[in-house]
């Protein structure tokens, strides 16, 4: 068996015919080639920006979930000291001025 490949030439023997022949079906080949792996990465592209759309909305509504969290803790926290001063209102004013003579102090240095 020979290891020459010829397109029906009746000699056995590959021309230059052939030979372009050959040339012409793997540019077409490549071209083929070429064109699959530009659409793969097109779907590629295409799969990575959804699942990033999907990331920032879920990280928006992460964000927004912790910040509602903070919030309401701080009003939570307004609220019960607003209650202790209407509840203890010398026992407030005695605190401020307990934290306000020790902030001068730690400041005067």
């Amino acid at each position: 068996m020979s290891a020459e490949k010829t397109t029906g030439a009746p000699t056995g023997k590959t021309t230059e015919a052939d030979i372009q022949a050959q040339i012409d079906q793997l540019r077409g080949d490549i071209a083929e080639l070429t064109k699959l792996i530009g659409s793969l990465g097109n779907q590629k592209a295409s799969e990575a920006r959804a699942k990033a759309e999907q990331f920032k909305d879920e990280a928006i509504r992460t964000g927004q979930d912790a910040y509602d969290r903070a919030r309401d803790e701080a009003l939570s926290f307004e609220e019960d000291v607003e209650d202790h001063i209407r509840n203890r209102p010398l026992q407030s004013i005695m605190m401020a001025a307990g934290f306000g003579f020790l902030m001068a102090l730690l400041t005067r240095r």
